[in-house]
């Protein structure tokens, strides 16, 4: 149950819309340690915050593109904006920030981000263009706003 609270802690806007990895799993670690286990073997609330130096962006990107399916772009796609974001967070972004439909516009996702997605995609699929990553990218923040929808009015 804690491990739940933790990952959808992380994983917020409100608390940091990236995800550190080593902080992550630190935390994690410091969850399944004795030290931080009730006698009755539940675990207890005293969450210690580890300080670990900030890592730069695209070591997040690479640390998620390990674990990502790798059999095709758009899954890739799927699979690293899921990692890193929350779907929250990616329902109120696009990717450059303009709206196309002269509604409201969003705010724009990290450009360094993006950038480091579509080359690490068109490395990994040389045969990709750079503006089908782009495409497979939006297509994600509408399945995303879709998704949230869905959820709020359950």
């Amino acid at each position: 149950m804690q491990l739940k609270k933790l990952s959808d802690e992380i994983r917020s806007p409100a608390v940091n819309h990236l995800i550190n990895l080593p902080d992550m799993m630190a935390q994690m670690r410091d969850l399944m340690t004795p030290s931080t286990r009730s006698t009755d073997g539940g675990s207890t609330n005293n969450m210690v915050q580890p300080e670990a130096p900030q890592k730069t962006i695209t070591t997040g990107i690479d640390a998620i593109m390990k674990r990502c399916n790798h059999q095709e772009p758009a899954k890739m796609v799927n699979d690293v904006l899921t990692g890193m974001y929350s779907n929250q967070y990616l329902a109120g972004r696009t990717l450059t920030g303009v709206s196309g439909s002269g509604k409201e516009a969003k705010e724009p996702m990290d450009p360094e981000v993006v950038n480091g997605i579509i080359e690490r995609v068109t490395a990994s699929f040389p045969k990709t263009a750079p503006s089908l990553v782009r495409g497979m990218m939006r297509q994600k923040l509408a399945n995303a706003v879709k998704t949230v929808r869905r959820k709020t009015e359950q």
